[in-house]
């Protein structure tokens, strides 16, 4: 056989090789079952390095918002801070692999973020908007552009009375909101798409509970959110209803909107200290079934298997638009995980060391201070105990 003359030096790539044909990645579903599977390893086996990733994600592109709630640290005209154009979607490929589920916020209004530019990230990803939105910009337009990606829609109406309403959101107006929320409401219920009506529990409507029930139900709600005011603006410190009436007066004015309630069948959950919170499954709509919606049962089901360790610690990673990580959504800067912009992107905050210690913590009920007494940290056994109690 003639021999063939020595190659010219580079030229070896261009030679036949043997290697295999790389596997095209899984599909997004499987990824999420598979990573599901490995939360539950990470938490039977102790571990503190854990293999499943985040499969929720807050986060905002900026921290803009047109409002400034009374109750809202937003009341105190902070900067607007926005993630560089350069690293915005480097980190969203990054992080919306494994994430399944998006609060496109930061303290602000979702809608403010630019969904045009956005959009091809949340299709190529398959990823589901999670919508808390004050509804002032809620369209007819901008809705009908988020419902195919639309996990869940959260109206954020504290108030049936215009004066009442207008004060703790200000600049809103009451017309434009209940207008809005009118709309979006009968158009999600058409299109499976669950609809929550948010209340912050402040004085001025403690009395008129059961109203504001006839007010959800009459534009089409059948959920509501009862929120305990938080500490997070000066200017709320006298609408406290807990620091001027007693927990027995507070829980019997709760107690008459639960007998709304369940008089116009609307859902309650009621996010207040212990004993006054709880779920009360008074209404009941359909649901279009995706994978969000799945996942989200089944965290909910892991969580009480393992109450007292936090749902959030367990899948949930709110970013902040300059980078900073937190495990949770109220984010109390003792709960820095570090920087996804500069401490090794997302697994560099997952499992770094302020991470790990968090764990170590849950695991041993040795809770850090903000997370005494949260209420995201005891949902899971107040659950429990209402299975216990609920009729077989």
């Amino acid at each position: 056989m003639e021999s063939q003359p020595d190659a010219p030096e580079g030229a070896a790539a261009s030679l036949p090789t043997s290697a295999a044909p790389v596997a095209p990645p899984r599909p997004k579903h499987e990824r999420e079952v598979q990573n599901f599977v490995a939360l539950t390893v990470d938490l039977a086996s102790g571990r503190s390095v854990w293999n499943s990733k985040p499969y929720y994600l807050e986060y905002s592109t900026n921290s803009a918002c047109n409002l400034r709630c009374i109750m809202c640290s937003q009341v105190e005209n902070p900067p607007v801070v926005s993630t560089p154009l350069k690293d915005q979607e480097p980190f969203l490929n990054e992080v919306l692999e494994l994430t399944t589920l998006w609060t496109p916020s930061a303290t602000s209004e979702p809608l403010l973020n630019n969904f045009k530019r956005l959009k091809p990230l949340i299709e190529k990803h398959r990823v589901y908007l999670d919508i808390i939105t004050n509804a002032m910009l809620l369209t007819e337009e901008v809705l009908a552009d988020l419902l195919p990606n639309l996990h869940r829609l959260t109206l954020s109406v504290d108030s049936h009375k215009k004066d009442v309403f207008e004060r703790l959101r200000a600049p809103a107006v009451f017309e434009t909101v209940v207008e809005n929320s009118r709309h979006a409401t009968a158009t999600c219920r058409a299109a499976g798409v669950p609809v929550v009506y948010h209340m912050v529990l402040v004085d001025q409507v403690l009395e008129e509970l059961p109203d504001y029930v006839d007010f959800v139900a009459d534009l089409g709600g059948t959920s509501i959110t009862v929120l305990e005011l938080l500490d997070a603006s000066p200017l709320c410190q006298d609408m406290d209803p807990f620091a001027t009436r007693s927990e027995a007066e507070v829980g019997r004015y709760l107690d008459a909107m639960k007998v709304r309630a369940a008089e116009r069948g609307v859902t309650l959950i009621v996010e207040v200290r212990p004993p006054l919170g709880g779920e009360w499954r008074y209404g009941q709509t359909d649901v279009r079934i995706q994978s969000g919606s799945v996942l989200e049962m089944m965290h909910a089901e892991l969580a009480e298997q393992h109450a007292g360790f936090c749902p959030m610690a367990m899948s949930y990673l709110k970013v902040e638009p300059d980078g900073e990580a937190f495990p949770c959504c109220r984010a109390p800067r003792e709960l820095r995980l570090g920087n996804v912009f500069t401490d090794g992107g997302v697994d560099g905050v997952w499992n770094g060391k302020p991470m790990q210690d968090l764990r170590e913590k849950m695991r041993k009920g040795d809770y850090p201070k903000p997370c005494v007494g949260c209420l995201v940290l005891e949902t899971p056994r107040w659950r429990l105990e209402g299975r216990k109690n609920a009729p077989i």
